[in-house]
């Protein structure tokens, strides 16, 4: 079983179920297009600051092969090491743009696949359950009248 983060749309979008009709579901798994695509996936999915930042990083990189004699093994492993990092966080970028554009987090579920997962968060959704619910704040807790016990080398509080 895989899980999916449902993102709904900016608040003024439309009615509630508008916006539950544009949510998009985030598989957390492992993406591998963006492993073995890199940069292209990137632009592909228009993370514009996170194709800077890769682009940015491969110039360091040749920068470092030509200029301070970076071997071909060093490269790869920094080749690798980055595409692994795009294949965990993937998921993530994207959530994250998406989250700066004022989308909000409704729902995760838990599903086979996409369609099962979509077909239970459109029936909790639908049903009025996919709003996660408010709690209140907890009560500050009262303050000890008298002094207050110190654990350690100092044995009483002094305002240092």
């Amino acid at each position: 079983m895989a899980f999916y983060t449902v993102m709904i749309p900016p608040p003024g979008s439309g009615g509630a179920r508008d916006e539950i009709e544009q949510a998009r579901l985030l598989p957390e798994t492992f993406t591998w297009s963006a492993f073995f695509l890199g940069g292209l996936w990137l632009l592909v999915q228009r993370l514009w600051l996170a194709t800077l930042v890769y682009a940015l990083l491969w110039g360091a990189l040749l920068y470092a092969s030509n200029r301070l004699g970076l071997t071909t093994g060093a490269l790869m492993i920094a080749h690798w090491t980055m595409a692994l990092f795009l294949g965990l966080e993937g998921q993530n970028l994207i959530a994250r743009k998406l989250a700066r554009q004022g989308w909000r987090l409704a729902d995760v579920v838990e599903a086979r696949d996409l369609p099962e997962a979509e077909r239970r968060y459109f029936e909790r959704a639908l049903a009025g359950e996919a709003v996660p619910p408010r709690l209140p704040l907890p009560a500050a807790r009262p303050q000890p009248a008298g002094p207050v016990p110190i654990i350690g080398l100092f044995p009483e509080a002094r305002g240092r």
